[in-house]
């Protein structure tokens, strides 16, 4: 029989508290009753782990972006200890694996629907904590896709077509997350399981590498 999980410390606690409830509200509607209630802990926690609403918050979008990573971390790794040696078949397995591994992580990962309501608000509202998000998070791994792109269509990784480019790619994945709902409901569902997920993470590299090779035709004719 295994062994039950270990239960989280109090700081943790109150990270994921918090990750539910601004990602549910902005930080003016959220108050540090609300959190530590929900985490069961003593509101003089944060304080001591956090000094104030506001560390809590920026500590908040740092857990967001370390939980995120650890989802990929595998992916990541091989990405980035392959990618300079790259070509061809190899640059777009690195590439599936990269968009896909993303899409699962924004669709079903464990805090999938709490982390997107987080970043979606820092978008249309940025403060402070997204400088976290985008170095930590959005840079790194436009970053790493606008490479893997750059060296398949032969164009500087650094340009501002790969820059676009690599940014609607990323817009696929945005699209099922933003609108989800709409997505559903014309599926008749409620909710996406994990195989459906993968359905919808193989489409999107479909459709990424079509549209890839597309563009190297025309570039090319």
């Amino acid at each position: 029989m295994a062994a039950p999980a270990a239960p989280l410390d109090t700081r943790e606690r109150l990270l994921t508290a918090a990750l539910e409830a601004f990602g549910r509200r902005d930080y003016e509607g959220v108050s540090v009753r609300t959190i530590c209630a929900a985490a069961n802990a003593n509101v003089a926690a944060i304080s001591y782990h956090f000094g104030n609403k506001h560390g809590l918050y920026m500590a908040t979008a740092h857990y967001l972006v370390d939980g995120l990573h650890a989802g990929m971390a595998d992916t990541l790794e091989r990405v980035r200890q392959q990618t300079p040696d790259c070509e061809g078949a190899d640059c777009r397995r690195l590439l599936t694996d990269l968009l896909g591994g993303l899409a699962r992580s924004v669709l079903f990962g464990p805090f999938a629907d709490n982390a997107a309501a987080f970043i979606f608000r820092e978008q249309n509202r940025p403060s402070a904590a997204f400088d976290i998000l985008f170095d930590g998070l959005m840079r790194p791994m436009e970053e790493s896709l606008a490479t893997l792109v750059g060296r398949l269509l032969g164009v500087p990784a650094d340009s501002r077509y790969i820059t676009l480019l690599t940014h609607a790619l990323v817009g696929q994945v945005i699209a099922f997350r933003a609108a989800r709902e709409t997505i559903l409901r014309r599926l008749g569902q409620t909710t996406f399981n994990a195989q459906e997920v993968d359905e919808i993470a193989d489409l999107i590299c479909q459709n990424t590498l079509a549209m890839l090779q597309g563009l190297a035709e025309g570039a090319s004719a």
